[in-house]
Parts: C-alpha cells; structure tokens; sequence
C-alpha cells in the first residue's frame, strides 16, 4: 500500500470515528473542528507508522526467504553428493 493510500486511508477513518463519537453524544457534528483536526492527525501519525510497520516487515521477509532458500540449496547438495 502506497504511503499516501495508508495516510490518508487512517485519516478518513479518524475523522469518521469523531464525528460516530459526537453523534452518539447528541452533540451537533459541526462543532468542535479543532477535535477533528486533532482525530485526522493522531490517526494520519497511525497510518504513517503502521506504512513503515509494513514497510520494514516485508523486508525481514525478503531476507528470512533468501535465508530460506540458500539453506534449502545447501541441504539438497548434500543430499545429492551423499547418494
């Protein structure tokens, strides 16, 4: 997922889980912005973490499958020579 799919993806949820929080209050939805621009921040900073989050597991990924693969190799050359 791109970086800005992932920022603004958690920024829309943010601001939809303020405005779900003032309705179930009985609150006017229109008051307050500065509680939506505090929402769609907080939850932007989530979507920037969890793209980094994924980010840096793919890799670990990348390197634990190289790892995989070169042990794999290893074992079948020696199986071979041994038969």
């Amino acid at each position: 997922m791109a970086l800005l799919t992932s920022i603004a993806g958690f920024t829309t949820f943010g601001v939809a889980a303020r405005g779900l929080a003032l309705t179930v209050q009985r609150r006017p939805i229109a008051s307050g912005f500065g509680g939506y621009a505090i929402s769609a921040a907080v939850f932007g900073g989530v979507g920037y973490f969890m793209h980094n989050l994924e980010q840096r597991q793919n890799e670990l990924l990348k390197e634990r499958m190289t790892v995989l693969t070169a042990n794999r190799e290893r074992r079948l050359a020696v199986q071979e020579d041994s038969a």
